[in-house]
């Protein structure tokens, strides 16, 4: 079974929410349900909104570089969070037939700190 919990920022780093951002893709090779928490501080406007993708990447190689050609991502229908002050966020997904997962920050106005981003899969 496939079990993790890991950061999509790295630890003692915060993301600026000043400007827009994608976050790393995770592969989701024998994942069946994930979940992504997000806490953010300050005063970030804009959206957060969850994307996929079933471009083949390359698992094996470092996980820097795993996701190099997957370049196909499609918003996922009712994601989108409307964020306009500090508090957090999570997305839990169950039976999910993806290859990979990111979210996405789109900033309208404001500036915000991402003060953790984790996610956790679970799968076979």
């Amino acid at each position: 079974m496939r079990i993790g919990n890991d950061d999509f920022i790295a630890a003692g780093t915060s993301s600026n929410m000043g400007a827009s951002f994608n976050s790393t893709p995770v592969w989701l090779g024998h994942i069946v349900n994930y979940s992504i928490q997000l806490v953010f501080s300050n005063s970030p406007v804009g959206t957060l909104k969850l994307q996929v993708s079933n471009d083949e990447g390359n698992p094996s190689l470092a996980p820097t570089e795993q996701s190099e050609g997957v370049t196909n991502w499609t918003d996922v229908t009712g994601s989108s969070q409307a964020i306009s002050a500090s508090g957090d966020h999570t997305w839990d997904v169950a039976n999910t037939g993806s290859r990979w997962c990111r979210f996405v920050w789109t900033r309208s106005s404001g500036s915000g700190t991402l003060t953790s981003a984790r996610f956790n899969i679970k799968g076979a």
